[in-house]
């Protein structure tokens, strides 16, 4: 009687295998370049504008730079390629709400400016101070301004500058950017920018004591 044979099971499973081995592979390559991922990958920045002021003191101090595009700080924090990271209201959002140290304070006030693309035009950083609770005796505090060009790295300024008083703006400095992102004219000469756009200004002045108004002007008692 003739024996008939077939490898057919043989050639099912090599296709199973062979087919197993192809959905791994692609489940591996999904995994390594997932394009959901694409959203979510911050380009680098170009220049790094830094302030920071003393992180005992629960004051408010804000960072505001004008490029070619417009004003950055915390009303508009993103112009063109300048963007503000965070704004810092001293103490007030320096508290930690969840953990095993939830109701400690952070005691790091700063303020980062990003600019992450080459645009011409001059740049003014400027340093208002908002807020204190420090009241008119004590409320002097130092501020530091650090800006820094990346790629290739180089140090544009540094400086440390007193405020005295609430609603005091003061230039820390003021620099030019050509096409290719190379800096030139660097100087400190003074600009305002959001001074008389606040609410409150504390500046004592020498015909008497000042209250503020919502207008801005200064009303003074002789």
């Amino acid at each position: 009687m003739r024996k008939y044979s077939s490898n057919l099971a043989f050639v099912d499973l090599l296709f199973n295998l062979i087919l197993g081995f192809v959905f791994l592979f692609v489940v591996s390559f999904l995994l390594i370049n997932d394009p959901t991922k694409k959203d979510n990958v911050e380009e680098k920045a170009e220049y790094m504008i830094i302030m920071s002021w003393d992180g005992d003191k629960g004051v408010d101090v804000d960072l505001w730079v004008e490029g070619p595009e417009g004003l950055v700080g915390f009303r508009n924090t993103l112009q063109g390629f300048m963007n503000l990271d965070r704004d810092d209201l001293g103490h007030r959002n320096d508290i930690i709400k969840k953990g095993p140290n939830a109701g400690e304070i952070v005691r790091i006030n700063r303020e980062v400016v990003n600019i992450r693309g080459f645009q011409p035009g001059e740049y003014v950083v400027n340093a208002h101070y908002y807020f204190t609770n420090l009241g008119k005796i004590g409320s002097r505090i130092n501020v530091d301004v650090q800006v820094i060009k990346l790629n290739p790295y180089s140090q544009v300024f540094m400086g440390t500058k007193q405020f005295s008083f609430r609603g005091e703006e003061q230039t820390f400095v003021r620099f030019s950017m050509r096409p290719d992102g190379t800096y030139y004219g660097v100087n400190q000469l003074p600009k305002d920018l959001v001074t008389g756009k606040t609410p409150f200004v504390d500046q004592p002045t020498s015909f008497g004591n000042s209250i503020p108004n919502p207008g801005g002007i200064l009303i003074c008692f002789i």
